[in-house]
């Protein structure tokens, strides 16, 4: 339920609708999925960010309606095209930290939000804010976390309607948790990986 009702938080704190851009980094993780998937229920068009070239079509497959590599230099003007020069009105980051949190703030268009989900544990909490970026591009901050049981509620109902459909990676019995988690590691994963008891 997580995997949902944090981005259903996004979507309130930086609410998108039809004529909308949203970016969505970690494009192949579960919750960026998630992310990716109601912020598209909301009609805005979404663009994924993914380190893995080899996974765009499966990508777009999912309901992004544009993939972006993340190494790419030119990758916020590239955004900015997809925006008719404007650039994201939200950029949600499921990946963390701050090369991430940079390029996040490089993508917002004036005015927008840029929304941290993510904080790699490698990178440490510690974000750089340049003042100076903020206020010239008046970008709203916001972190998210996880959510109340209506969320979880309204999470249901979208699955029910058709509107979210969760995607499993693989699923694990409880015994091969270690195998499980030497997968993760590998990140392969296109969506969630379980544990089944």
């Amino acid at each position: 339920m997580w995997t949902y009702s944090t981005p259903l938080n996004c979507a309130r704190q930086a609410p998108v609708g039809p004529g909308d851009t949203v970016v969505v980094t970690g494009a192949s993780g579960g919750m960026a999925i998630a992310c990716a998937q109601l912020a598209k229920a909301s009609g805005a068009t979404v663009i994924g960010t993914t380190t893995k070239p080899d996974r765009d079509e499966a990508l777009r497959k999912l309901g992004y309606d544009h993939i972006l590599h993340s190494e790419d230099p030119q990758l916020p003007q590239r955004v900015r095209e997809l925006s008719h020069g404007l650039g994201a009105d939200a950029v949600w980051d499921c990946v963390g930290g701050n090369d991430f949190f940079q390029f996040s703030l490089s993508c917002a268009r004036l005015g927008g939000t840029v929304i941290v989900l993510g904080t790699p544990t490698s990178q440490g909490s510690r974000l750089d804010l340049d003042a100076f970026a903020l206020i010239g591009g008046q970008v709203r901050i916001a972190a998210v976390r996880g959510a109340t049981r209506r969320d979880q509620q309204l999470c249901l109902e979208l699955v029910a309607a058709g509107k979210i459909t969760p995607v499993i990676d693989r699923s694990y019995p409880l015994a091969s948790a270690a195998g499980a988690h030497a997968y993760l590691e590998s990140q392969r994963q296109i969506g969630k990986v379980l544990l089944l008891p």
